[in-house]
C-alpha cells in the first residue's frame, strides 16, 4: 500500500470506539513500520494556556505537537516538514510565534497533546474492515473548518436503510 501520510483518516459511522467515533485524523507518517497522526476535531479542556489545545489521540506525548499554515516559519533547510499542501509540522521556533503573545486572526495553527499511533499493518487492517475513509488533506479543512463541523464535512455519504414498511 502506498503511504497515506498527508491524508485525512475519517472515521466511518460503523466505527463505534468512543475515542475515535466521528474522528478526523491527519496522518503525519505512514509506512511498513506503522502510522502516526493527530485527531483534528477533539478539543481538550484547557484553562491555563492562552491558546486552544486538541487531544491528538490516546497515546501520551511529553510536551506538545504543533501544526501550522505558515511556510515563512520554516527554515530553508527544513522544508521536509510539509505534511500536506499548506500544512507544516512546527518546531520550537514555530512555537515561539504562537507563544509570543501576538496572536491575531491571521495565525493558522493547532496544538496537540497526545497522538494516534498504529503498529505495523494495524491501520491497513482497520482500513480493510471499513473503519476509516481516506480523504485528501487540505489546509482549509485543518485551519479554517471548525472542529465541530469537520467530521460532517468530510464523512462519506451513507446510504439510508430502506424502510421495510
Amino acid at each position: 500500500m502506498p503511504s497515506l501520510a498527508g491524508s485525512f483518516l475519517v472515521s466511518r459511522p460503523s466505527l463505534q470506539d468512543p475515542f475515535f467515533k466521528q474522528a478526523v485524523i491527519l496522518l503525519l507518517q505512514h509506512g511498513p513500520e506503522g502510522a502516526f497522526g493527530l485527531i483534528l476535531n477533539k478539543p481538550a479542556a484547557n484553562k491555563d494556556l492562552p491558546f486552544p489545545v486538541y487531544v491528538g489521540g490516546p497515546c501520551r506525548f511529553e510536551g506538545f505537537l504543533l501544526l501550522h499554515g505558515h511556510r515563512e516559519w520554516l527554515d530553508e533547510d527544513k522544508k521536509e516538514k510539509t505534511i500536506a499542501p499548506g500544512v507544516y509540522l512546527g518546531d520550537a521556533h514555530s512555537m515561539e510565534h504562537v507563544t509570543d503573545g501576538k496572536l491575531d486572526g491571521d495565525l493558522q495553527f493547532r496544538i496537540f497533546a497526545g497522538y494516534s499511533g498504529w503498529a505495523a499493518n494495524q491501520l491497513e487492517n482497520e482500513l480493510g474492515h471499513g473503519s476509516w475513509s481516506v480523504v485528501s488533506a487540505s489546509s482549509q479543512h485543518v485551519f479554517k473548518t471548525s472542529p465541530e463541523e469537520l467530521w460532517e464535512k468530510l464523512a462519506p455519504p451513507t446510504i439510508p436503510e430502506p424502510s421495510l414498511n
